[in-house]
């Protein structure tokens, strides 16, 4: 047998898989399955990350196609975005152009990995014809007055000029740039997700697949809370605890509450509009985290309702105006930040008598026993959550108040004062006022004339050409809208794209899209949490509302891949100096060896770890000795014994890849191979079976060492082995034998005999291999793990 070379083997077999069109998409065949991994932002560079994400999903999506299922496995591309304009800037290239040559570029990386999608079905989120059907879905949320514009304090980025969503703040700072993220008043379009809020939360037991981590995530994102909207006069707050309305001895506005100035005494009014305006600077972020509380009496008093106390009106940036009524009653006795806030000031605290036992804990903490008042009358005595309902109930008979459910959600803001993105399909008349574009107009495609450099407007306003338009409804002059949609836009449903990319008349398919869809299992990362994946599934209910899809949810699985860290354990980046690049590890190790490694190297879903390129050296190794195994086979038959292992490692590799264990799968193969190395023969069947358990993970040399042993066909299109359950009832225990620490045999034992060490050792002692090597030692020391190995440490005579 020849030596094993990689790049001798897997240029080869990647161009016979593109001439015989091995993965090409048939979604007329039967039994679908739709594997999908997120798609790529083309930086030009396929990166670790790219590698650990798609090999994964391609391994699992070999698996299923091994199983007999018709994968549809589509890749493309989330072409839009900030990098490409900012490189543009750099290298002086236009962005259309920029982006383009990186497609081509990282399909050219994609298919050194081997992997098995396709481009056949490609999206490319920049193209007119992808970006068309964004406008569609805006207007269709315009028709359903789920898209409006108003004038709102956002997170802004200086470095990048443009607004961030709130799930594109991280710490404090802009996701892309780090630059930190200050507040700035701009008129912006929005979806109102909020209408969307009770839908989207996640329930107990939910029908599909999705990480708890993420359904907890989102569900405290949406941040559903019930309770009472009272009457302070003519401020209303939204309280969880009107039980605690007596001890309620101040109210707090936000620095944005509306009703503020008309509040403000003469006397108050210098250092309320100067404490307005620092608040101002200030993100929400900071105004969330700051410890020290900080604010302003106004001047005000309004009337507790219950009490009938009048109690003073303060202005403080820790109550924010996108939560609630942007006003809360503080009971400084029963609230943590009220208490802080209340003894910094000076405020009167007042204790409402303690009800029930399960709440009085947290409340300890804020209680400080001074002012302790008793609840009066026909709330004394009562639990909290007695009290609670009574005290709404009286509220909301009396005229003082109504029952409310309040979300932490805010609308989805989705105007970007940038270049490279959907341009929105809108046009402001001077008589006609706010008109969307027809939908026979569409797509309002993007000028390539402009000047995409930040200065603190949209830059499509540069291009008068453009931006100057005929009014559609009374022909006069008009003005487009010279923003564009922020990119989750794009990824909010290219999932139901994929099926029908060239489509003209229609969004997507519906009637393919009842057939394909849902995705089975759907790759990505953690970070999208609350951000892709909350504004997709928005969109598909959305849709389902239209009559699109019958879905409620786009994906019956989803898997959150790990993070690959850079050599010194830090995340990679350029500035670290930390990046691999995975084209010189295949160019060192071939593709086989890496995706090998990506496999074993740590557990996929959740976790995160270094990548050491020495160690791919150990997968190097075990795919050389599969390669130099072929010697080995011959034409004899299996023993028992061999079909136990055979069928024990087939149950594991089938159970371990379903259950995106593919770290614990190869370490099975990995046994295997030792038992079968200790072998004097091989039979085919064995050797068959290891090319099929290994092939999603290795698929170049699998698929050559197919062809040398003279099989028709792909290995990829072979059956996964069935399991003979008769063997499985007699399954035996593999304990490995060492000798001062090398591997020298395998014993196959009963399992009664598993915790038995004297019967281990003496079936050790007495194998032929191991006698060889102790035949001019002596054992002075036997090391045994139950179940798993045996090692004889010998010395000299």
């Amino acid at each position: 047998m020849k030596k094993y070379i990689p790049a001798e083997i897997e240029a080869k077999i990647q161009g016979k898989w593109v001439k015989e069109e091995l993965y090409k998409t048939d979604l007329t065949k039967p039994k679908k399955f739709y594997v999908l991994a997120e798609y790529a932002y083309p930086s030009g560079n396929l990166h670790m990350g790219h590698w650990f994400t798609f090999a994964g999903a391609d391994i699992y999506a070999r698996f299923k196609r091994l199983q007999g299922f018709n994968v549809f496995f589509p890749n493309g591309f989330d072409a839009f975005g900030l990098p490409a304009e900012n490189a543009a800037i750099k290298n002086k290239i236009h962005p259309e152009d920029w982006t383009l040559a990186n497609v081509e570029k990282m399909k050219e990386q994609f298919g050194t990995m081997g992997a098995s999608f396709t481009f056949d079905h490609e999206v490319i989120t920049c193209l007119p014809e992808y970006y068309k059907w964004n406008q569609w879905i805006f207007l269709q949320m315009l028709k359903k007055d789920l898209a409006y514009q108003k004038k709102s304090l956002s997170n802004w980025c200086e470095q990048c000029q443009t607004v961030l969503a709130n799930e594109g703040v991280e710490a404090g700072a802009c996701w892309r740039c780090g630059t930190e993220v200050v507040q700035k008043e701009v008129e912006q379009w929005f979806f109102k997700i909020t209408d969307y809020a009770e839908k989207l939360l996640w329930k107990e037991t939910p029908s599909v697949d999705w990480p708890q981590s993420l359904r907890d995530a989102q569900n405290n994102w949406i941040g559903k809370s019930e309770g009472a909207l009272i009457k302070f006069n003519d401020l209303e707050v939204f309280t969880t605890r009107p039980d605690t309305i007596f001890g309620a001895t101040f109210l707090v506005l936000s620095p944005e509450h509306p009703k503020l100035k008309d509040l403000i005494s003469k006397q108050q009014e210098d250092e309320v509009l100067k404490y307005i305006q620092i608040a101002g600077t200030k993100s929400e972020l900071e105004r969330k985290e700051n410890k020290e509380k900080t604010g302003v009496f106004t001047g005000s008093y309004v009337k507790n309702p219950l009490s009938e106390k009048d109690i003073p009106v303060w202005v403080a940036d820790y109550v924010l105006t996108g939560y609630g009524t942007g006003a809360i009653m503080a009971v400084p006795a029963h609230d943590e930040r009220d208490f802080e806030f209340a003894k910094k000031f000076g405020l009167e605290i007042v204790r409402v008598v303690k009800t029930d036992e399960d709440e009085s804990e947290k409340e300890e903490k804020a209680t400080t026993g001074e002012g302790i008042m008793v609840n009066s009358g026909q709330y004394n005595g009562l639990s909290s959550s007695e009290a609670r309902e009574k005290i709404t109930n009286y509220l909301v008979e009396h005229h003082l108040g109504s029952i409310k459910v309040q979300y932490h959600l805010h609308d989805w803001s989705i105007s970007r004062q940038r270049y490279w993105g959907t341009p929105i399909p809108i046009i402001y008349c001077p008589d006609c006022g706010v008109v969307p574009v027809p939908e026979e107009d569409l797509p309002v495609k993007l000028p390539r004339d402009v000047d995409y450099t930040p200065k603190g407007k949209s830059p499509l306003a540069s291009n008068e050409e453009w931006i100057n338009v005929k009014c559609p409804k009374c022909k006069g002059e008009a003005k487009r809208d010279a923003d564009t949609m922020d990119t989750f836009v794009d990824s909010s449903w290219y999932f139901f794209r994929y099926l029908s990319p060239d489509l003209e008349n229609k969004v997507f398919d519906i009637d393919l899209a009842k057939k394909i869809m849902p995705v089975n299992t759907y790759f990505g990362g953690a970070e999208h949490n609350l951000g892709h994946t909350l504004y997709s599934r928005f969109f598909t209910k959305f849709f389902k509302d239209l009559g699109l899809t019958d879905l409620d949810e786009y994906a019956q699985r989803r898997v959150n891949h790990g993070i690959v860290l850079g050599p010194d354990g830090n995340k990679m980046s350029k500035s670290k100096g930390n990046v691999v690049n995975p084209d010189e590890e295949v160019k060192k190790y071939g593709a086989d060896a890496v995706r090998i490694h990506v496999a074993f190297f740590m557990p996929y879903e959740g976790s995160s770890g270094p990548w050491i390129s020495e160690r791919i050296w150990g997968p190097f190794r075990f795919l050389e000795r599969v390669w130099n195994l072929f010697d080995k086979v011959s034409d004899i038959e299996p023993t028992k014994q061999d079909l136990i292992m055979l069928n024990k490692i087939v149950k594991k590799t089938g159970e371990d890849i379903d259950g995106i264990r593919f770290n614990t799968a190869v370490a099975a193969l990995m046994e295997w191979l030792n038992y079968l190395s200790h072998k004097e023969k091989v039979s085919q069947y064995e050797y068959k079976t290891l090319l099929i358990l290994l092939a999603p993970f290795a698929p170049h040399i699998t698929e050559e060492l197919w062809e040398l042993l003279g099989q028709e066909g792909s290995i990829h299109n072979q059956p996964w082995p069935q399991i003979e359950e008769k063997y499985l009832q007699d399954e035996k225990i593999t304990i490995v034998v060492q000798v001062d620490g090398k591997v020298r045999d395998n014993l196959l034992i009963e399992s009664d005999l598993v915790n038995s060490q004297p019967d281990i050792e003496k079936l050790a002692l007495n194998s032929p291999r191991v006698q060889k090597c102790i035949d001019s030692v002596t054992v002075v020391k036997v090391i045994y793990v139950p179940g798993k190995i045996i090692n004889l440490v010998t010395t000299k005579n």
